[in-house]
């Protein structure tokens, strides 16, 4: 008879205590925010990816004080301790239609180069859950890479020819939007072929001569002043073979450019063109 009424009484015990955390007080639940991937690391940019989901909620109460995701996106600053309130902030979103929700290649630009940056994915729900994923600790490149890298290349001469140093080819018509540089050309009787190198497209440039193409670094580029949209003209002969143009296109992008020959029928160039 005492055992049954134990049982009884452990049961009922048990039925209460079930019966009071179901009205207990339950405490929302952050988002659940994945690490970045690091898909690319630029001079004054950097690439990421990652995942942001609701939080996996006890029971139905949970899930229901914690309610969906309100906002998110990227936080990052050059300190290790990342706050959206302090430090810089690129708002991805508001409520999203599904979870979790895919960050795919978001970009972070106008960064410094060569410097250290923390950054983390941070997303806030309606039960006021914050949660900031694990920070990433990246450092910008101090040099870019070459974007277009042209050594000896032959560019096929009519009466003129149009150039894009961003992508480092010849275009077809004077009108193409990607014209950079018309160079025309004509002869002086007794002195030979003449070049006449006109700026497009926000382009600007600085004659350097017979500087040394091959010494001639990013940097070296990045601490000219005497940028001009100003054309270049000049007589072609064995004395001006390689003259050196340093540029700055229209997209920002700083690069060099050697004229070697020019014949009949071609010219021909090597063309160095950096990312921005």
């Amino acid at each position: 008879m005492k055992k049954c009424v134990s049982a009884s009484l452990a049961l009922v015990l048990a039925a209460v205590s079930q019966s009071c955390s179901l009205f207990s007080p339950v405490d929302p639940l952050p988002p659940v925010v994945s690490r970045l991937e690091v898909v690319d690391i630029k001079r004054t940019e950097i690439t990421v990816s990652g995942t942001i989901a609701n939080p996996d909620g006890k029971n139905d109460r949970q899930e229901k004080k914690s309610g969906t995701i309100k906002e998110y996106g990227l936080v990052y600053g050059t300190s290790a301790t990342l706050d959206v309130q302090k430090d810089k902030v690129i708002k991805l979103g508001e409520t999203p239609g599904q979870t979790p929700v895919s960050i795919q290649n978001q970009k972070i630009g106008g960064l410094m180069s060569d410097t250290r940056y923390y950054i983390a994915l941070y997303a806030r729900n309606e039960g006021g859950g914050m949660a900031y994923g694990e920070v990433l600790d990246i450092k910008t490149t101090l040099i870019p890479p070459a974007v277009v890298t042209r050594s000896s290349v032959k560019v096929a001469r009519n009466k003129a020819v149009w150039y894009d140093f961003d992508t480092g080819t010849a275009l077809t018509t004077a009108d193409d939007p990607k014209k950079d540089v018309t160079i025309d050309f004509f002869s002086i009787s007794g002195r030979g072929t003449a070049l006449e190198i006109n700026t497009s497209n926000k382009l600007q440039q600085v004659s350097l001569n017979l500087a040394d193409y091959d010494k001639l670094t990013y940097l070296d580029l990045v601490r000219i002043t005497n940028y001009s949209s100003t054309g270049i003209t000049y007589v072609f002969s064995t004395q001006t073979d390689n003259t050196v143009i340093a540029f700055k296109t229209g997209e920002g992008r700083f690069g060099k450019w050697r004229i070697e020959d020019v014949t009949a029928n071609d010219i021909t160039m090597s063309l160095i063109t950096y990312e921005n």
